[in-house]
């Protein structure tokens, strides 16, 4: 067993929270997220799920650091290892909340503070569950994810008295918890568990889920379903479903500006999840050029650069489609925001990948990955809103194609 050493209490971070893909899609996501709610205090229908959304990625981003432990033998071998990991994530949850609290501060409504603790409340059960069982992630997280939104969506303020309560109910789980499960035990299931999460993304889509359906989008999407996986047409899948449940609600309630934005987070933390998977795989050209398809490395390259171009435009149409769609419901169709809209999601995708083709040095692509997460809603959440010129309709279109342009060029750097 090797001996415990004194480090700073950072060290490591951009390793353990952003060079696992798994993490890395919650926490940039939370990142992105915390720091949008300082921008958007004056909306009212967006902060609220703003914060809960923050949250409860940052305990997903934990809960999956609690399941890698689980699953290797580091905490065993290295004095402190546990600790200064689970440390690290104490430490963002503290900072989130304390930039949720000033964003509240700032819209001057305590009500939200209901909307903070409840988030508090069911992301420390989302943590807690995954110390001990780590099969449980995907429903757990996806499912404290659609009862989140549900109650964003459907009450308009939370009650001040809930604050106490769960309050109560938090603190009664941080102290009784070992009572109930013995955390960070090494399970021989965790390990497989950890594994199936690395190549799905943890999807919520079960793998046998319209596997016809996912075969045609991988084919058609080859060679980039290469390196992403079968998750890739999971991933379409799952945004489709997003969409298609987002314009129905619609219909019963006005949540355009609230569906736009969950559709908007979770595109780029998918598109961010893709790059990461196809990062991971870099080093397997060699397989891909031994296949008869391609006669050089550079045709690989180029055909890579296509798909990654079909992506953008099935993106594009499935965005402007719901855009539209949602507006239509309110009797208005405002087909320049839908438009722009559409445009620009599909230049943040190409903007992600183009800079992924050139960038190798990790960290560095790290930084850069949170900063264009960030760029790419609010850009295109702001052309929805306030694209309704043929200025920034035709500003966008020079924009995507040079986005793509971006892609094919750097493609030669891979």
């Amino acid at each position: 067993m090797m001996q415990a050493s004194k480090c700073p209490w950072y060290q490591g971070a951009v390793s353990f929270w952003l060079k696992d893909v798994g993490c890395a899609s919650y926490f940039i996501a939370a990142i992105i997220t915390t720091l949008l709610c300082l921008i958007a205090t004056g909306i009212e229908d967006l902060i609220g799920l703003m914060i809960m959304f923050s949250i409860i990625c940052m305990y997903s981003a934990i809960a999956w650091q609690s399941i890698r432990l689980q699953a290797t033998e580091w905490q065993s071998l290295v004095v402190g290892y546990r600790k200064h990991v689970m440390f690290q994530g104490k430490v963002f949850i503290i900072l989130s909340n304390l930039i949720s609290i000033l964003s509240i501060i700032i819209a001057g409504n305590i009500n939200l503070l209901a909307t903070l603790t409840m988030a508090n409340l069911v992301g420390i059960i989302i943590w807690f569950l995954n110390r001990s069982f780590s099969h449980l992630f995907t429903s757990v997280c996806y499912f404290s994810f659609f009862i989140a939104t549900l109650v964003c969506v459907l009450i308009e303020q939370l009650p001040v008295w809930l604050i106490p309560v769960n309050v109560v109910a938090f603190i009664a789980i941080v102290l009784f918890h070992k009572s109930f499960t013995s955390a960070y035990k090494w399970r021989p299931d965790s390990l497989l568990n950890y594994r199936n999460g690395l190549q799905s993304g943890w999807s919520p889509v079960p793998s046998g889920f319209l596997s016809n359906y996912g075969s045609s989008i991988n084919k058609g999407l080859f060679p980039l379903s290469y390196f992403v996986g079968s998750g890739l047409s999971q991933y379409l899948i799952l945004i489709t479903l997003l969409c298609f449940f987002g314009v129905v609600a619609n219909l019963f309630y006005n949540i355009t500006e609230q569906a736009i934005f969950v559709l908007t987070l979770n595109l780029f933390a998918i598109v961010t999840l893709s790059l990461w998977s196809k990062v991971q795989k870099q080093n397997s050209w060699e397989l891909l050029f031994t296949l008869p398809i391609y006669n050089t490395s550079y045709s690989a390259k180029v055909a890579l650069s296509y798909s990654v171009l079909k992506l953008a435009a099935l993106v594009a149409l499935l965005c402007f489609s719901t855009a539209a769609a949602l507006t239509l419901a309110n009797q208005e169709l405002l087909l320049i925001n839908a438009l722009s809209y559409s445009l620009a999601c599909a230049a943040g995708l190409l903007l992600s990948f183009a800079i992924g083709n050139i960038c190798k040095n990790i960290n560095l692509l790290s930084v850069i990955l949170c900063l264009t997460f960030g760029l790419n809603m609010g850009l295109a959440n702001y052309m929805f809103d306030h694209g309704d010129s043929l200025t920034l309709l035709v500003l966008m279109s020079l924009y995507a194609t040079a986005m793509a342009g971006a892609n094919h060029l750097t493609a030669r750097y891979l």
